[in-house]
């Protein structure tokens, strides 16, 4: 018995060590919950998918108001926004229609990206819908993060989302795209994945953001906020 007691104590320890952040950014987080559905993008294709549940089928977009260009920083490349949103496509967004939030995992770089002029955080926001009824909604309590993130290294950051309904059929801002979006309607070019300008989510506000990984979750996919928000120093 005592053996079988001191193996358990054993294994949560481990367990417990593993899961303590900041986590490392050559791996992903040991938060991950194999169960839920995962699709990702990892820029410098150094990501891999963890399990069956988990599928590349996000594509970071360029150009018009999302501009963005590869960057090598810190040891590793990446993308960074050079236009004034981040915006990413997934073709397989039909996942979202009947999820009430959408987590979303980030590996960024922490520098004055995340700040203002005056040094003050600054604050972001993910778009979510189509023409003509998008919603920009906060992606962390605030629409900041700590200013712990300034930290000169690659850092994982985690959001959770809601996923709206729409007010003209309730349909689901991510995962459907508004009726008069369909069809051979002016806007059904920009709303086919489910977003604005081709993407599925935006990202607003955080000019020079620099990113390496980006992954929408069901909820819990990649663990909590809490869990993952804690940043090196």
């Amino acid at each position: 018995m005592r053996i079988i007691l001191s193996v358990l104590l054993l294994a949560l320890t481990v367990r417990l060590h593993a899961a303590n952040a900041p986590f490392d950014p050559e791996k992903l987080p040991p938060t991950i919950d194999a169960k839920k559905k995962v699709h990702f993008v990892s820029t410098d294709n150094s990501f891999t998918a963890p399990n069956t549940n988990w599928s590349p089928c996000l594509k970071t977009l360029t150009g018009g108001d999302h501009t963005t260009e590869p960057i090598t920083i810190g040891g590793h490349t990446g993308v960074q926004v050079a236009g004034i949103k981040f915006n990413n496509a997934d073709s397989e967004f039909h996942f979202w229609a009947s999820k009430h939030s959408v987590d979303i995992l980030m590996q960024v770089y922490g520098d004055e990206a995340f700040f203002d002029e005056k040094g003050q955080p600054q604050y972001f926001n993910f778009l979510t819908g189509t023409l003509p009824e998008p919603i920009a909604v906060d992606g962390v309590p605030g629409g900041t993060l700590p200013t712990s993130i300034k930290n000169g290294q690659w850092n994982w950051v985690l959001f959770r989302i809601p996923n709206g309904l729409r007010h003209m059929d309730g349909g689901r801002l991510i995962g459907t795209i508004h009726p008069k979006s369909r069809g051979d309607s002016p806007t059904a070019g920009v709303s086919r994945n489910s977003g604005q300008n081709g993407g599925t989510i935006r990202m607003d506000g955080l000019h020079h953001l620099k990113v390496r990984f980006i992954a929408f979750g069901e909820k819990g996919a990649f663990g909590e906020p809490a869990q993952v928000n804690i940043f090196a120093k």
